[in-house]
């Protein structure tokens, strides 16, 4: 299952005319425009001399609850800080002209290190020194688009791009007064729309003192009104440091470690035990979900007060979230303070409907990212190391795993020219190429098996390909079941940074070190390496209903169960004449689904309340 909880919360400070300019005139010219916008604001001279801001002021997430303070200090050039207050979520952020950072809300702190952050540091640090007004500069090429109407107002559109990334800045130009009236930041996954109001006077030039966002696509809004901004300011080189120590927020019973901790692997999920106020039950460990998560009906039985209502990102699509102080809590060798967690209504559902499982919480980045956590799949066993005293002496490979967001990016390539970055993602079941990779490179052409792929933001159809092989850390795994998803949708998988997303299905045939402190991942060959794992041979897909009943929600074509005459939204009721609640559940039937080849079954199944009796073999379906 992957998770994204989105809050884009940025502050783009802009400058413009004190004086106006008499406009109306006809111009094509983007670096002309620029020339008179710089003009109008009291001259780049003038801006150039400003080393250093200061601003402050509050902040409103539009429909969430979500409101606070906002403080920005900034020194030209590429050194910055930014602290985000909304009272019940805290985020800090930075930059000290070396490497950006961040401290979450649960207080960690990570160095990004990831190429797409490395990339947009150096094109800040080039703008800030005003590279981009260059007609004969390496780096930048404006453009004109043309006029169009913001709120009824005429506006020049001029964007910037750069060679260094796919990032498009397109500014709105007042045709009269050559204030900035809207700018629009197209990045590969994310675009942010910014309108700019409320300009007031500060040491001769004109800002932006009310900015109204809308975060694309998820259509996240949100308004910050600035209440004070100074130029000119001394600021301690410290304040754009990170933190000199990271958060604590857990402890080992016994030593350094908890090892051994035994976990469930059914469905290619793992399951954890996890001990609340006394309550043990099932969580989903998940390093794609960049927050904790608790179902919403359980932090209710534990007596959680939810706040705020905020878009998060699923694997398919957009869903609600609201956010709890999740109780001390346990697993087994281990004991956590307090936390803050995402609480949503979709986990015990979504459980239920496609494990038959009780699930009431995901751990994921606030919890692994405390340690270096090691999975060995086969013997179906966690451990976890103190950071600072982990000290790996085995003979695997250790490959550097950028995090991007709360997620490592690793390369990988398919079939020996398919290589790109990729996240690795222990909530997923399966390996799944993002969209827009698949549509670029032609894969949706490919002859597969159709489906649905089910996540946190939903259902979405789906198309599953058999390829030769994956290839990672100098291992090759044969014969993969890689899917795509058949439209791009507004969730994880529309990623354009990421070629894709590992999961279980890969991972189980090995031994994985997740070092969050490092951002590195370690891979030995597990005990299950050279094993072949059983494959759906019947093209049912299977839920379990509230009333226990075992409901088809999806027939392949051309696969046994379409050549047999299943449809969406028969019953099973026997297999040879066995109940389906004496069979051992859910998995227990998609277990039988997935028997040798030529397997003959019985199937009694219930359609428009009536019962009948259909005979399905198993066959290979790649």
């Amino acid at each position: 299952m992957r998770f994204f909880s989105y809050i884009i919360l940025c502050l783009t400070l802009v400058f413009v005319a004190n004086a106006a300019i008499q406009g109306g005139e006809d111009l094509t010219d983007p670096y002309e425009i620029l020339e008179k916008h710089y003009e109008a604001i009291g001259g780049l001279d003038k801006l150039k001399t400003e080393k250093t801001r200061y601003s402050e002021g509050s902040i409103v997430i539009e429909g969430t609850g979500l409101e606070g303070t906002i403080k920005i200090w900034t020194e030209v050039p590429n050194k910055e800080r930014q602290e985000v207050d909304l009272k019940i979520l805290r985020q800090t952020s930075g930059d000290n002209g070396q490497f950006s950072w961040e401290v979450d809300t649960n207080g960690k702190l990570q160095i990004r290190r990831d190429e797409p952050t490395l990339q947009r540091r150096r094109v800040r640090g080039l703008m800030e020194v005003y590279d981009h007004l260059n007609p004969r500069s390496d780096y930048f090429s404006l453009g004109f688009e043309g006029v169009e109407k913001v709120d009824d107002i005429d506006c020049y559109i001029v964007t910037i791009k750069n060679s260094i990334n796919e990032d498009v800045i397109r500014q709105y130009m007042n045709v009269n007064t050559f204030m900035l009236e809207k700018s629009v930041v197209k990045e590969p996954d994310v675009e942010r729309h910014t309108r700019f109001l409320d300009y007031r006077e500060v040491n001769g030039l004109k800002r932006s003192f009310r900015q109204e966002m809308e975060i694309l696509p998820i259509g996240q809004k949100m308004t910050i009104q600035l209440t004070r901004f100074e130029g000119h300011i001394e600021i301690e080189p410290s304040v754009f440091e990170p933190p000199g120590e990271d958060v604590k927020d857990y402890r080992f019973i016994d030593g350094e470690s908890a090892e051994n901790v035994p976990f469930k692997f059914l469905a290619d999920h793992i399951f954890i035990s996890v001990n609340v106020k006394g309550k043990e039950r099932l969580w989903i460990l998940d390093s794609g979900a960049s927050i904790s998560v608790v179902d919403s009906a359980f932090a209710a039985e534990l007596g959680l007060k939810a706040e705020g209502d905020i878009k998060g990102v699923g694997a398919g699509n957009t869903l609600q979230v609201s956010f709890v102080d999740l109780p001390p809590f346990r697993i087994e060798g281990i004991e956590f303070s307090e936390q803050k967690a995402a609480s949503a209504g979709f986990l015990k559902p979504y459980a239920h409907r496609h494990f038959g499982l009780e699930v009431v919480g995901i751990l994921g980045y606030d919890f692994l990212s405390r340690f270096v956590t090691r999975i060995d799949y086969a013997s179906e066993t966690l451990s976890f190391y103190e950071s600072d005293a982990f000290e790996y002496r085995g003979k695997g490979v250790v490959l550097e795993a950028p995090l991007m967001g709360n997620t490592f990016s690793l390369p990988v390539t398919v079939d020996g020219t398919l290589s790109g970055t990729w996240s690795l993602d222990l909530g997923a079941g399966g390996v799944s190429f993002h969209y827009p990779f698949a549509e670029e490179h032609d894969l949706l052409t490919l002859k597969g098996i159709d489906g649905l792929g089910f996540g946190a933001g939903g259902e979405s159809g789906k198309r599953t390909v058999q390829f030769e092989a994956i290839e990672w850390a100098g291992f090759t795994i044969r014969n993969p079941l890689i899917s795509m998803p058949l439209e791009q949708g507004e969730g994880a998988f529309r990623r354009r940074e990421l070629t894709g997303n590992l999961g279980n299905s890969l991972f189980r045939h090995f031994v994985l070190y997740l070092d969050y402190e490092r951002q590195q991942v370690i891979i030995e060959r597990g005990d299950n390496f050279e094993h072949v794992f059983p494959r759906d041979k019947s093209g049912l897909q299977l839920v379990l209903r509230e009333d226990e009943d075992v409901e088809v929600v999806f027939v392949a074509q051309d696969t046994p169960a379409a050549k047999a005459g299943f449809q969406k939204g028969d019953i099973i009721t026997a297999i040879n004449s066995i109940e389906t609640k004496y069979l051992g559940g859910l998995l227990a039937v998609r277990d039988l689904l997935s028997k040798e080849k030529g397997t003959k079954y019985t199937v009694t199944l219930s359609r428009d309340s009536e019962l009948k009796e259909m005979t399905l073999k198993l066959q290979d379906l790649y």
